[in-house]
C-alpha cells in the first residue's frame, strides 16, 4: 500500500512551516503559520456566488415565498432574509410588486 503525505502550505506566505492551532467558531480546524503568524483555515468554504444570489432575489421579486425559495435553492430562510435586508431595493419595499386595492 502506498501512502502519500500531503504538505499543507500557508495561504498567506506559502510556507510549509504550519501547525494546528485549535478550531474556529464553526468547528473547522485552524492552522498557524510559524513564519508569518497567520492563523487560518486551510481550505475555507466557498460562499454563495453572486449569480446564485441574484437568481434567488429574482425568485423573491416574482412573488415566491421564503419557504419556497429555501426549499427550491437549498438555502436557509435566515440566509435569504439577511440577503433581502442587504439589498437596497427590497429593503425599501420596492423589491416586490404590491397588489392594487379596489
Amino acid at each position: 500500500m502506498i501512502k502519500m503525505t500531503v504538505k499543507h502550505k500557508c495561504r498567506c506566505c506559502q510556507s510549509e512551516n504550519i501547525v494546528k492551532n485549535g478550531r474556529n467558531v464553526c468547528g473547522n480546524q485552524q492552522y498557524r503559520c510559524k513564519d508569518c503568524g497567520a492563523c487560518k483555515v486551510l481550505e475555507p468554504t466557498v460562499p454563495y456566488s453572486e449569480g446564485r444570489k441574484e437568481e434567488i432575489m429574482r425568485a423573491y421579486q416574482e412573488r415566491s415565498s421564503l419557504r419556497g425559495i429555501s426549499r427550491t435553492f437549498g438555502v436557509s430562510r435566515p440566509t435569504v432574509t439577511a440577503w433581502l435586508k442587504k439589498t437596497p431595493a427590497v429593503a425599501e419595499g420596492g423589491g416586490r410588486a404590491r397588489p392594487r386595492k379596489g
